[in-house]
């Protein structure tokens, strides 16, 4: 789909750096992709709450361990 975009060409050009991208497209396609996914996840950590661990330093060498 053609739109156009009216952006701030500092801030694109630095997120295309940073992405390691040479095409303006490809770079705002990639920072909504990233954008969504973000939001995402933090609608997905409200609904779930928090979550108390009671792990020692030992505890947690042994989970890595069993993995």
């Amino acid at each position: 789909m053609r739109t156009t975009l009216y952006v701030n060409r500092k801030l694109l050009k630095e997120a295309m750096r940073l992405a390691n991208v040479k095409k303006m497209t490809e770079t705002v396609n990639l920072a909504l992709a990233e954008f969504v996914y973000r939001r995402k996840m933090e609608e997905l950590a409200s609904r779930l709450g928090t979550l108390e661990l009671n792990l020692t330093q030992a505890g947690l060498e042994q989970l890595r361990r069993d993995e």
